[in-house]
């Protein structure tokens, strides 16, 4: 019996979908990803932070990283938590971070589309799906993948500069 439980075990853990928590360093990286967006102003970027109940410590946790404030490159950002239900509220962010089960959900991305937000995730399953604009992940190396047609049902486009920088799907 044991040798078919550790087998369908293995295969179930293998088989589900992982999702990395973001870290003060993908934080940056989206920072100065979002340095490279066009038609935005200032310095000063808000940053909406889109939680499920399961994501919520890591949302706290990356909203007292971005407490005050956090430098990333030619702008500083600075967290707003919305609750997954509340993702209709997301007007006036230039960029979604969205954990748990929001990264990939359609409900999310339509709401932040219609108010202009570039969503982003360290779920690169979310870019791949067009659930979101940007995924980052910062480590054992930086990669920065952008999904062109989420950013353009979202209306955000980058710097050309920014093109050399990224993967492009």
């Amino acid at each position: 019996m044991r040798f078919l439980i550790l087998p369908a075990l293995a295969g179930a853990l293998i088989s589900s979908p992982v999702f990395a928590e973001t870290s003060q360093r993908d934080l940056e990286v989206i920072g100065r990803a979002l340095g490279f967006m066009e038609g935005v102003s200032g310095s000063e970027r808000t940053v909406a932070i889109v939680y499920d109940g399961a994501s919520e410590a890591e949302a706290q946790a990356l909203a007292g990283a971005m407490s005050g404030g956090l430098s990333a490159g030619r702008v500083t950002l600075n967290a707003r938590l919305v609750p997954m239900a509340d993702a209709g509220s997301l007007s006036g962010a230039h960029a979604a971070v969205l954990l748990g089960s929001a990264s990939g959900d359609a409900g999310v991305f339509s709401a932040a589309s219609s108010a202009g937000v570039m969503t982003v995730s360290t779920d690169m399953g979310c870019v791949e799906s067009g659930q979101c604009v940007m995924g980052v992940q910062s480590a054992p190396s930086v990669r920065i993948v952008v999904n062109r047609g989420a950013a353009d049902a979202s209306s955000v486009s980058f710097a050309a500069a920014f093109a050399m920088m990224i993967e492009e799907i």
